[in-house]
C-alpha cells in the first residue's frame, strides 16, 4: 500500500488498537510514528513516545525536524518522550506489572488534564539488546491483542533485530498473534530476511486473512 494511505491509516487509529508496525530504518520509523503522534497531538490527545534504539534526545530533534512543536507540548504537558530505563527496563530489570501500571497511571494523568485521550508508542529493540527477549513476549501477551487500557498503541519493531534471533520466524509470529493489526511499508519485504520454508508461515498474516486489518 501507498506510503501516503499508511501515513493515513495510523492518524485515525482507535481507542485500544494495539498495532505492531515492522520498520528497516529510523526513517520509516520517523515517518509513521511521527505522523501517528502529531495527529493525537492535534486532535488534543495526550502522547507519549518510549525511545531505546535512539536516545530522548535523538527523538527529540527528530521531532523537531518533522515540524513538532515539541517544547510548546512539553510545556503544556501533552507530550512525553520517556527513557525506557524508565519505563521499561528499570535498574537491568523488567517488572511486567511496573509498566502495566506505568501505562495505566500516565492514562489517568492525562485524562485528568483534560486531554481527549492517550496515544503512545514504544521501540522495542531495548529488549533484543538486552537480552531479554522472553519478557518481551511476557509484556506483549499481557498487553492483548485488544488494549484494556482505554488508549492507542503502537509496538515498533526493527525488522533486523528479529531476524538476527534464532527462532526469527516463530518470534514474528509470536508478535503478529499478539497484535491487532501490523503495519510494514511492505509486508513481503519481512520474508527477505528468512527462508522460502519458513516464510510460508507469513502467508495468512500477508494474505489478510488474521488481522482485522493489515497495512502493507
Amino acid at each position: 500500500m501507498e506510503k501516503d494511505k499508511i501515513l493515513e491509516f495510523v492518524k485515525n487509529l482507535k481507542i485500544k488498537d494495539h498495532v505492531i508496525l515492522f520498520y528497516a530504518n529510523p526513517k520509516e520509523k520517523h515517518d509513521v510514528l511521527f505522523t501517528y503522534l502529531k495527529a493525537g497531538l492535534e486532535k488534543g490527545e495526550a502522547v507519549a513516545y518510549v525511545a531505546s534504539q535512539e536516545s530522548p534526545e535523538q527523538i527529540e530533534q527528530a521531532m523537531r525536524d518533522f515540524g513538532i512543536d515539541v517544547k510548546q507540548y512539553e510545556k503544556n504537558g501533552a507530550l512525553r518522550i520517556i527513557d525506557y530505563r524508565d519505563w521499561y527496563i528499570i535498574d537491568r530489570k523488567f517488572n511486567v506489572k511496573k509498566t502495566i501500571e506505568l501505562w495505566k497511571n500516565l492514562f489517568d494523568e492525562s485524562i485528568a488534564k483534560g486531554f481527549k485521550g492517550l496515544r503512545v508508542t514504544g521501540e522495542m529493540a531495548c529488549f533484543f539488546e538486552n537480552g531479554m527477549v522472553k519478557e518481551l513476549i511476557e509484556y506483549e501477551n499481557v498487553l492483548h491483542k485488544t488494549l484494556e487500557i482505554p488508549m492507542i498503541g503502537i509496538c515498533a519493531y526493527d525488522s533486523n533485530l528479529i531476524a538476527s534471533q534464532e527462532d526469527g520466524i516463530e518470534l514474528l509470529l509470536n508478535l503478529l498473534n499478539m497484535h491487532s493489526k501490523f503495519i510494514c511499508d511492505n509486508s513481503y519485504s519481512l520474508s527477505l530476511h528468512f527462508s522460502p520454508k519458513s516464510t510460508k508461515q507469513l502467508e495468512p498474516f500477508i494474505a489478510w486473512e488474521k488481522f482485522d486489518q493489515v497495512i502493507s
